[in-house]
């Protein structure tokens, strides 16, 4: 496997919602309203996170073979809203069972996108690790909205369309972050030309990564193809913040993991 690119993920004015499968125990629409899912996650949580870090632990192995087996090419990207650098990370309630809202969830599911990217990039130094954003896309996402706020949308989509990228350009850029050179692995497979991606035109050269470093393998990039600022974590150690994720991720799976294989019982 060469490339994985996610883009998973909904817009709703519902608080914790849990309402991903198998939720058998439900007696009301009320109820349906209210139940987690069986492993105690949100929905929205899991289609911005959880499930992205998810398929990418799974299909690591064939990443990986993918580094090494000509054309030596592997990348993951995950397309969601890194640039927006608002809010901040409540380190002690990650999955928001305290205090979720919407607000809180946007800004805990794209800052954690930015540092595994970041953590990926330097663990995985043969596959690229890419978290980007589309910019503002008319793609139906008022869908889960409420009546009057799916009314609300189509009255002002019209107005909106001068600040619409449209469905083909954002696309067309998707595609060069998803294959370009400018997004090099740390240690790209030695004399392979197609390991960092598609050649770039003369006068371009490799971003620099979340890490600060050139080419370092994970990567905060906007629609445009720029780097992309991380979010501002006013009072926190990056560093400490960057760990905090990557092992809470790892007892997510665990703590998943034993649910479900109890459940299958």
């Amino acid at each position: 496997m060469n490339l994985i690119f996610q883009t998973q993920g909904n817009a709703n004015m519902r608080g914790r919602d849990g309402r991903l499968r198998n939720s058998f125990h439900v007696t009301s629409s009320a109820d349906y309203m209210k139940t987690e899912s069986p492993e105690g996650l949100d929905r929205k949580q899991t289609l911005n996170f959880w499930s992205r870090m998810r398929f990418i632990s799974n299909v690591l192995p064939q990443l990986r073979t993918a580094s090494t087996t000509p054309p030596n090419f592997a990348r993951s990207v995950s397309l969601l809203g890194t640039g927006n650098s608002y809010g901040t990370i409540d380190l002690k309630d990650i999955e928001l069972k305290m205090s979720f809202s919407g607000y809180k969830n946007a800004a805990h599911t794209i800052i954690m996108n930015d540092f595994m990217a970041e953590q990926y990039g330097s663990r995985e130094p043969g596959i690229t690790f890419i978290h980007t954003e589309p910019s503002v896309v008319n793609t139906g996402f008022s869908r889960e909205l409420p009546l009057w706020a799916r009314v609300g949308t189509k009255i002002l989509t019209p107005f909106l369309y001068p600040f619409f990228v449209s469905a083909e350009e954002t696309g067309e850029r998707q595609l060069f972050h998803a294959t370009s050179s400018m997004y090099p692995p740390a240690k790209p497979a030695p004399n392979s030309p197609s390991a960092c991606g598609v050649p770039l035109p003369t006068g371009c050269a490799a971003l620099t990564g979340a890490n600060g470093q050139v080419g370092s393998g994970g990567y905060l990039v906007t629609w445009k193809g720029e780097k992309a600022k991380k979010a501002t974590l006013s009072g926190l150690d990056h560093q400490q913040v960057s760990k905090t994720i990557w092992e809470k991720t790892a007892e997510v799976f665990q703590r998943v993991e034993k649910i479900n294989q109890e459940r299958a019982m």
